[in-house]
């Protein structure tokens, strides 16, 4: 939806374009006939572009839940000044497109009730408002992750998981618990995972490239966004920059666009959940000299801007849409997109990947970190001549489940992972065991040889019996020796 400045500046020629290319629903401008053409349409989500200043159409917007089945946080807002040319605007348009029809986890919010009731909102019946709460991307619960995330909230906030794990009425939103999670499986329901996924895809496509894209992540404080002459500027905005994960800088980067985090401190009243998110996260893309900056004020943001626009423009690449939908979510996109950019430095190392050691000498093969591990880190593969445990350290979060289950403590975390180590390796390998009677294969050397030492402490004789025969033999063996051993001294029967 435009509105008559919009759709002077960027002509009807373009926002057909717009609409073709964009594969839309609807597409019109603003007026009177709206309400019933969304609902003809079955518009879900909306994007709104206008000049700030529209107080009619601020109006409708309040209350767009109220005539349309659209819900608040489906709503994208696009503003007239952030256009630097027709070809910049379709670009911008197409990517909120795409953001906003990946909105479905908005429907997941319900709404709150208000805490102080005006004669406005009584009036037009609005005792309710919608917050974009942290929600559960799947029912699928992680355990670790979830119980992390829920610590480092600065309000302390939780309450049972499901649908949400924070209290929403207390919930301030800011998304800090999302952009601090190691998966993604907790979202800002309106800056999702796939909607940044989609947006960045879209700019890829359509975004012109004669000279160097910025990314510009901010929050809906932002009131005036900063412009460069050389330098395309496009504004993505989160309901808080605590919220910005460190794979969605890396794949701004990777897709040909260079990342640049703006919380207006003056005007944001989470500036500082936003500070202690940007001093956690990435400040420059791994292996690199590419910048992450982060800037507090226009004239900072400004300043990064022109220095990125004497950076050349990067060749990026469309991001795979199914990574998304793996287990390991945003640390597969980061993954990707560290290994479709070509690194200067491959000793350096990836914050929050982390590294463990396995000790050959001490590792049995028993399989017990393959159970704990919820990355699936590891991996043990068995043949009929050796067994083999793999390890995989580009999905390593630093849980260390595998060293606390481990019994023979023969793992270690070592800290965090270089890029060289981003692969799958072998961390420990035995011969398998065969039946000394039948050559059925039992299990490795290694654990052969521990309980061997352990059966021996015990006191136990012929141990060879227990760890060199499989079960089958193992049972027609001791049965022949109770059959052997009655026979010659005669079964004692117990009369009393």
């Amino acid at each position: 939806m435009v509105s008559k400045k919009v759709r002077e500046y960027l002509g009807d020629d373009l926002l057909r374009e717009v609409f073709e290319e964009g594969g839309l629903a609807y597409i019109a401008e603003f007026g009177d006939y709206l309400v019933n053409d969304l609902r003809d349409n079955g518009v879900q989500s909306l994007v709104v572009a206008s000049e700030r200043e529209n107080k009619e159409l601020e109006d409708f917007l309040e209350r767009v839940d109220d005539f349309t089945p659209i819900h608040p946080l489906s709503v994208e807002r696009v503003y007239l000044d952030w256009f630097q040319g027709k070809e910049h605007g379709k670009a911008l348009l197409l990517a909120y497109a795409y953001k906003a029809s990946m909105s479905y986890l908005a429907k997941r919010v319900q709404p709150l009730r208000r805490k102080s009731v005006s004669r406005r909102s009584l009036v037009r019946g609005k005792l309710y408002y919608y917050k974009p709460y942290p929600v559960l991307q799947q029912e699928v619960q992680f355990e670790r992750e979830m119980n992390y995330l829920s610590s480092l909230c600065p309000l302390i906030e939780k309450s049972f998981e499901g649908p949400h794990v924070s209290d929403p009425e207390k919930c301030s939103a800011c998304g800090f618990c999302s952009g601090m999670s190691f998966l993604g499986y907790l979202e800002v329901p309106n800056f999702t995972t796939d909607q940044v996924v989609h947006f960045l895809n879209a700019l890829n496509k359509y975004a012109p490239r004669d000279k160097p894209g910025v990314v510009l992540f901010t929050c809906n404080k932002a009131l005036k966004i900063p412009k460069v002459e050389n330098a395309y500027v496009y504004p993505l905005i989160a309901p808080c920059v605590a919220s910005v994960h460190d794979s969605f800088l890396a794949l701004t980067y990777a897709t040909g666009f260079y990342p640049l985090v703006y919380s207006p401190d003056g005007a944001c009243e989470l500036r500082d959940v936003a500070k202690l998110r940007v001093e956690a996260s990435m400040r420059k893309f791994p292996g690199t000299k590419v910048p992450f900056p982060f800037a507090q004020d226009e004239a900072e943001a400004r300043d990064w801007a022109e220095k990125l626009s004497r950076m050349p423009v990067p060749q990026g690449k469309q991001v795979p849409e199914e990574l998304v939908m793996g287990r390991s979510r945003r640390r597969g996109l980061l993954l990707w997109a560290i290994k479709e950019t070509t690194v200067e430095d491959e000793e350096e190392e990836v914050p929050g990947v982390y590294k463990v050691v396995v000790d050959p000498n001490k590792c049995v093969l028993c399989g017990v970190c393959v159970r704990s591990c919820q990355m699936l880190v590891f991996e043990q593969i068995s043949t009929r001549d050796s067994t083999t445990l793999y390890h995989d350290m580009s999905y390593c979060i630093g849980s260390q489940r595998c060293i606390r289950n481990c019994p023979e403590k023969a793992i270690t975390l070592v800290g965090l992972s270089k890029i060289k180590d981003l692969k799958k390796t072998v961390a420990s390998s035995s011969q398998v065991v065969r039946c000394r009677y039948c050559g059925k294969p039992l299990d490795s050397y290694s654990l052969k040889n521990r309980v061997s030492t352990v059966l021996s402490s015990l006191g136990i004789d012929d141990v060879e019996d227990y760890t060199d025969v499989c079960n089958d033999c193992k049972q027609k063996l001791l049965t022949k020796r109770w059959v052997e051993r009655v026979l010659k001294n005669g079964l004692r029967v117990n009369t009393r």
